[in-house]
């Protein structure tokens, strides 16, 4: 899509909004509301007070491109006649709009603001009713939508730095400045744990351990909840990231065992701080679309997670139900089976051929007069919507103050600096190659320049959504940045910079390739001969080569890849640094991407290595100071790198064995891997209470270990505590995390560092197969090491007992949970019965046998 983000361009794109509705900006220049919006209302007389035709209008949330005329290709038919977006309030009174992939109608917040605050007085004064509309947005690593704003690390980082306050203080300023441009909604957290890098939202994921992912995704939503005028939303429930293929949006096979044992948990603990929404999984989970299962979305997250607020589709999700699952003959029969499933709000894009807000609100209408779909679900989803509306204060408050954008913009610089470096992660350094002295000669080249001289190199800093889906565009306009070559410039004692080409083409690449595909993995990247060249010239003077290499921004279905193997060019430009300098010239690579990228062949040719993954605003100081040794590196892999895509998944909690013969399946690097420039020892390690009688009633226990700073220079470490031997019903994990705690130490110091163990990371799901039986964790002894290969200790439990799920799994002893069809009737609206509700004679054997062996 584009966008005139000039001055005069933006100014006249808003007047011509303004004209054509006829709003006045007198109060939103100051941020009062209009004299139609309401007091705190009585929503059940609100919901009691509008019609079928409003209520599933609430329903609905459409994506704006703009503040005036839609594109030519809207959805919304002819026949609406759709002259400016107003329109969607004033014809259909919709409940809520987005700007979806992190690409709001401009990237000028103070555009954004006036026009948010337009709109929403065009709403209360034209709709038939008093009700304000929800603005939904995607700000995942910080307002990432706006020039100028500051930009968080990736998830991927997040997860390295394993700094929960560092985080928490992240994400509230994620909230203010959200907030602040006029947003009432952020799509995150993403609360999917890591396993298959093939996938292209790799880079969302925080981690491939379920207690790191819960912790995060429990911090990252409170904290985006700060602002008492944004909701954040727990996605993508449930299991996305496990597609069988490694594709996006693809079919996910797994078990109950694994769901509840590693899948769900994590989006559990982030329910615990009372997100106002929940968005679905656009995939499928064992044959059955997320959106159609009435046991993920009402008998699992309602009934027995206790969640209370608003669950919204994912992008044309129902729809999808036709396109991509083939699971649905028609929009109708989709529609129907999200609804009663427990879909609130249709998140509805604005083009293409899917159906749009009008088809929608009549095949609403149309479903609950025939009683296919009951009026008391569709007043819950209203009801809940407009509680989340009450709750943000948007009934009181409408519109936002235009002014505060400007103090919040590009804030949070220390907190964003400070986890960019806390997430830099060495994986090699042969020979205490680093940190450099500072006084070297420096080749710096690599990715980093398109045909038209455009830095792109900074793309691939941020990543995608950051202004823009697949990430921003080579001519700007940017978030607040620093970036690598001036940064290492001003700390090496010279720096030739020889950057190669890489061209963000990463996406619908023209009609001529179907339109719809990639016209390189990830963007193209070339070596020109003009650019080895130069390398070839530049090398044999250079004291050290660094070498950036990695991947091209990306996002969804746009980011899968068969393979993990750097791209050609770099391969190639790597073995013309090899070949063109001398012996005892280092080599050094920084790897921007949002993946484990490379193979062992790579490494070997560097004589160090720095994963900086994503690092956003302050991305150049945090790899610059790790370099020439101003700051220590500190941060671990929240993921295992494995060799290549045969070996995938590698995650560190898979099962034994991991190899029988021919094939190692070894990662290259595992979870919890990084380096420091100085050496920590541990000491005596102890258990403050060994023995534990009832886990039900002690779900934590302390292990405490010396530490001791054993180099020069002072640094950070992480201390992680993992369960490395233990036996019980069913097959244990190779390692599991059980607690983490970041130190600062200066050179020769030593101290105790206490962990807090996490006994829930040990629950497993006893019994056979099938896995139906309460999670437990179960008598016996249990080995804890300290860091990857540090002292034990043993923990007795003594009695086995539920922590989290005392009860078998939901659903089962009365059937409520098997409805996949068509409502609650089991038909997948061929008329085809596809399940039963279980009996208690079918059941009563499987949780006799599985209590028995608990």
């Amino acid at each position: 899509m584009a966008h005139d983000t000039t001055d005069d361009g933006m100014q006249a794109s808003r007047r011509t909004f303004l004209k054509a509705t006829g709003v006045a900006t007198a109060a939103a220049a100051t941020g009062a509301g209009v004299g139609t919006a309401a007091a705190q209302p009585d929503v059940d007389s609100l919901v009691g007070d509008l019609t079928l035709e409003q209520k599933a209008a609430q329903m609905t949330q459409v994506a704006i491109s703009s503040f005036e005329a839609e594109p030519e290709e809207s959805n919304v038919p002819d026949s609406f006649g759709v002259d400016t977006v107003g329109e969607y309030f004033s014809e259909l009174g919709v409940g809520s709009i987005l700007s979806g992939g992190a690409e709001p109608p401009s990237f000028d917040g103070e555009t954004v603001v006036q026009g948010i605050n337009a709109l929403q007085e065009y709403n209360l004064e034209n709709a038939d009713h008093d009700i304000p509309f929800l603005y939904g947005v995607d700000a995942t690593h910080g307002n990432g939508l706006l020039a100028g704003a500051t930009v968080f690390p990736q998830r991927l980082n997040m997860g390295a730095t394993r700094d929960l306050s560092l985080i928490e203080a992240a994400e509230r300023h994620t909230s203010d400045a959200t907030a602040s441009m006029g947003a009432h909604w952020t799509f995150a957290p993403t609360t999917d744990l890591q396993r298959d890098p093939r996938w292209g939202r790799f880079f969302e994921g925080i981690s491939e351990d379920p207690k790191l992912e819960a912790d995060v995704s429990r911090v990252r939503a409170r904290a985006l909840e700060d602002d008492d005028r944004l909701t954040a939303c727990v996605k993508h429930f449930a299991a996305y990231s496990i597609p069988n293929n490694g594709n996006d949006r693809a079919p996910a096979s797994t078990s109950l065992r694994d769901l509840r044992t590693n899948i769900l948990p994590p989006y559990r603990e982030a329910l615990k701080s009372e997100p106002g929404t929940v968005m679905v999984n656009s995939g499928s989970i064992n044959g059955v679309p997320a959106h159609a299962s009435h046991w993920l979305l009402t008998t699992l997250l309602r009934d027995t997670y206790g969640y209370e607020g608003m669950v919204i589709s994912d992008w044309d999700d129902l729809n999808r139900m036709i396109t991509n699952h083939d699971y649905a003959p028609d929009f109708e029969t989709a529609t129907e089976m999200a609804i009663n499933a427990g879909v609130d709000m249709y998140m509805i894009g604005n083009g293409g051929d899917a159906p749009g807000p009008v088809q929608f609100i009549d095949t609403v209408v149309s479903l609950v007069e025939d009683g296919a779909i009951p009026m008391e679900r569709i007043d819950e989803a209203v009801r809940r919507i407009l509680e989340l509306k009450a709750d943000l204060g948007l009934f009181e408050q409408p519109t936002v103050d235009e002014s505060r954008i400007e103090t919040v913009l590009g804030g949070a610089q220390e907190t964003a600096e400070t986890m960019a470096k806390e997430s830099m992660v060495l994986l090699k350094n042969t020979d205490d190659t680093l940190p450099l002295s500072g006084d070297e000669s420096v080749l710096l080249t690599g990715p980093g320049v398109d045909s038209n001289g455009n830095n792109t190199r900074a793309l691939m800093q941020h990543g995608g959504w950051t202004l823009g889906w697949q990430g921003a565009s080579a001519g700007g306009p940017f978030p607040r940045q620093n970036l690598l070559e001036a940064e290492l410039r001003a700390r090496v004692g010279s720096l030739t910079h020889v950057p190669t080409s890489y061209e963000n083409t990463t996406w619908w690449a023209g009609e001529g390739d179907g339109g719809n595909q990639q016209s390189d993995e990830n963007g193209n990247f070339d070596f020109t001969a003009e650019q080895r060249s130069r390398v070839e010239s530049a090398g044999p003077e250079s004291d050290v080569v660094v070498v950036v290499l990695g991947e091209g921004t990306h996002n969804e279905g746009f980011g899968d890849r068969d393979e993990l193997v750097l791209d050609e060019s770099q391969q190639a430009l790597l073995d013309t640094v090899v070949e063109s300098t001398d012996d005892s010239a280092p080599i050094i690579g920084v790897m921007l991407a949002g993946s484990p990228r490379g193979s062992p062949e790579t490494f070997s040719q560097l004589d160090a290595l720095l994963f900086a993954g994503q690092p956003g605003s302050d991305g150049g100081v945090a790899i610059a100071e790790t370099l020439v040794g101003e700051y220590n590196p500190s941060g671990k892999l929240p993921f295992s790198w494995p060799e290549n895509v045969g070996t995938t998944p590698v995650q560190y909690t898979r099962y034994d064995p991991t190899s029988t013969g021919g094939t190692d399946n070894t990662a290259i690097y595992e979870y919890g891997h990084g380096l420091s420039y100085t050496d920590f020892e541990y000491g005596s390690v102890s258990v403050t209470q060994p023995t534990v009688g009832n886990p039900a009633n002690q779900s934590e226990v302390t292990v405490s270990v010396e530490v001791t700073n054993t180099g020069r220079m002072a640094g950070e470490h992480i201390v992680e505590v993992f369960n490395t031997q233990s036996y019980g019903s069913v097959l244990q994990p190779r390692r599991r995390l059980l607690g983490y705690e970041r130190v600062s130490l200066g050179p020769g110091e030593l101290t105790t560092v206490d962990v807090t163990v996490d006994l829930t990371a040990l629950e497993v799901v006893p019994g056979d197969v099938l896995g139906l039986g309460p999670k437990v964790v179960e008598a016996g002894e249990y080995e804890l090491t300290v860091g990857q290969d540090g002292p034990t200790a043993t923990l007795t439990v003594q009695n086995t007992a539920s922590i989290t799920d005392p009860d078998p799994v939901p659903g089962l002893p009365d059937g409520s949970g098997s409805t996949p069809g068509r409502g609650n009737n089991g038909n997948n609206g061929n008329g085809n019965n596809t399940s039963r509700d279980p009996t208690m004679e079918d059941v009563v054997d499987l949780l006799d046998e599985v209590r028995g062996r608990s």
